[in-house]
C-alpha cells in the first residue's frame, strides 16, 4: 500500500512539472502580450472613431489579434507620437513614411502599402504637374510631419502645414488652393466632407511606402513574424476587402 501510495505521488508530482514547464516555455500562447500603439486621430488610416476606426487601424488590429498582442492605444498629435515611440520599448507606430531621416529611428516591423503622392485641388483648378511648376503657387496644404512636408520644404515650395483632419476642410473653404499628400487618402478624406466637387488629381511625383514601425528596443516578435501575418491576412481576402471599402478604387 505504502509502494502504490508513493508511486501515485511521485506520478503526480511529475504531472505537475511538466505542466509547469508547458506554462514556462510557451507563456505567449496562453495569454496577449501588452503593446502600446502612438497614432495620430485622424479620419482614414488611425481614427478613434470606433465606427470608422480607418484602414491601418482595422489591419493592425487584425495582425495584432493573429500575433497575440493586446494594444493600448495612445492618440496623440503626429510629431508627439513620433517622438513617444522612440523611447517606449513595448511601442509602435502607424502608418510611417520610411525615409533616409528616419531610418535609424525605428526598427521597420512591416510594410502596408505603397501610395502615390501628388498635388491635388477641386475639379477646375490648374494641378502643377512637377515641383517647379508649383513653386510660384501660394496657398498648398500639406500635412504635418511627414514626408510630404520635407520634400516640399526640400524643393522650396512655400506651403501651409495642417494636420490629417483639417487638411480636406481647409480645401473646401478655399483655404488652401491645393494640397499635396497621397491620392488614396485625398479620395476618402474628400468623401468624408461630403462635398459634391470632384477632385482632381495631378502627376505622381512620389510613391511613399507606409511600414508599421517600433522603438529601437522593441523585441516582441520578428518583422518576418509581423510580414507572415500580412501575409496571410492579404491571403485571406480581408486586405482587399478593407482596400475597396475606405479607398473605394
Amino acid at each position: 500500500m505504502l509502494v502504490k501510495e508513493a508511486l501515485a505521488a511521485t506520478m503526480g508530482l511529475k504531472r505537475f512539472i511538466v505542466l509547469c514547464c508547458l506554462y514556462i516555455a510557451v507563456p505567449s500562447a496562453l495569454a496577449h502580450e501588452k503593446i502600446a500603439f502612438y497614432l495620430e486621430d485622424e479620419p482614414i488610416y488611425t481614427s478613434s472613431n470606433q465606427q470608422a476606426p480607418g484602414f491601418l487601424n482595422e489591419v493592425v488590429a487584425a495582425l495584432s489579434n493573429d500575433l497575440r498582442l493586446n494594444p493600448v492605444v495612445h492618440y496623440l498629435p503626429w510629431i508627439r507620437a513620433q517622438y513617444m515611440v522612440q523611447k517606449d520599448p513595448r511601442g509602435i507606430i502607424f502608418p510611417l513614411g520610411r525615409t533616409p531621416s528616419r531610418e535609424d529611428k525605428y526598427q521597420w516591423l512591416c510594410k502596408v502599402l505603397d501610395v502615390p503622392i501628388m498635388f491635388i485641388g477641386v475639379q477646375g483648378e490648374v494641378i502643377p504637374d512637377s515641383f517647379e511648376a508649383a513653386r510660384d503657387i501660394r496657398g498648398i496644404g500639406v500635412i504635418q510631419g511627414t514626408p510630404q512636408e520635407e520634400k516640399l520644404n526640400a524643393m522650396n515650395i512655400p506651403y501651409i502645414s495642417l494636420t490629417g483632419e483639417e487638411l480636406y476642410k481647409a480645401l473646401e473653404r478655399g483655404d488652401v488652393s491645393l494640397i499635396f499628400t497621397a491620392q488614396p487618402e485625398a479620395v476618402y478624406g474628400w468623401s468624408q466632407i461630403k462635398n459634391d466637387s470632384k477632385l482632381q488629381f495631378g502627376e505622381v511625383l512620389m510613391t511613399l511606402p507606409l511600414w508599421i514601425a517600433a522603438s529601437r528596443q522593441f523585441e516582441m516578435l520578428t518583422p518576418e513574424q509581423w510580414a507572415d501575418a500580412l501575409n496571410n491576412f492579404k491571403a485571406s481576402g480581408r486586405y482587399d476587402q478593407l482596400y475597396r471599402q475606405y479607398f473605394n478604387p
